[in-house]
């Protein structure tokens, strides 16, 4: 075999010389994969099983006024339709900090895509028009589309319970910059 001028060196070893890093393994899903056979998430059917959407605004930042979901607790096939008032509203983040978000919008929403009904039906095709026949109205409120306009003092408040638009700051150090040098 000859030897690559790309061979790469760890901890003083070539890659090659490892038994698995640097290797070429079969897959064992391959086969599967290959004639079609694998089953994926949407292939998989149960009995009861609903089907799900969420209804997203289409706004960059307004003001929820009212949700009028009963055309959509009407079509038949449809198991539940809920909206803020509906959950618990203990509110989550990525980060404990941050945690402002409620799964779905009570009062604001914040960017176009953020949610704010959920429907449950029999069926893929009935959940997508149980969605379409939620009704929101909605007061659409300044929006910020870039970072440095949303910093400035005078920036629209996309989160209202904060004095500002800065989620988070945080600075860390550690040790003796000039010893290091």
């Amino acid at each position: 075999m000859k030897e690559s001028k790309y061979s790469v060196l760890k901890r003083g070893r070539k890659m090659g010389e490892f038994s698995v890093f640097g290797k070429s393994l079969p897959r064992i899903d391959s086969w599967v994969k290959a004639t079609g056979e694998v089953k994926y998430l949407d292939d998989i059917k149960m009995s009861g099983m609903l089907f799900g959407k969420i209804l997203r605004s289409p706004h960059a930042h307004a003001r929820i006024v009212n949700i009028d979901k009963a055309g959509a607790e009407k079509l038949y096939g449809v198991r539940a339709v809920i909206t803020a008032v509906d959950t618990p509203g203990i509110k989550f983040s990525f980060f404990k900090a941050l945690a402002d978000k409620l799964p779905l919008c009570k009062d604001n929403v914040r960017y176009v895509g953020d949610e704010v009904a959920a429907v449950a039906a029999d069926n893929l095709e009935t959940a997508e028009e149980a969605v379409q026949l939620i009704k929101v109205e909605y007061e659409v409120l300044p929006a910020v589309f870039d970072p440095e306009e949303a910093m400035r003092p005078d920036a629209p408040l996309i989160h209202t319970d904060r004095e500002s638009n800065v989620a988070f700051e945080g600075h860390k150090s550690f040790g003796d910059i000039e010893k290091g040098f």
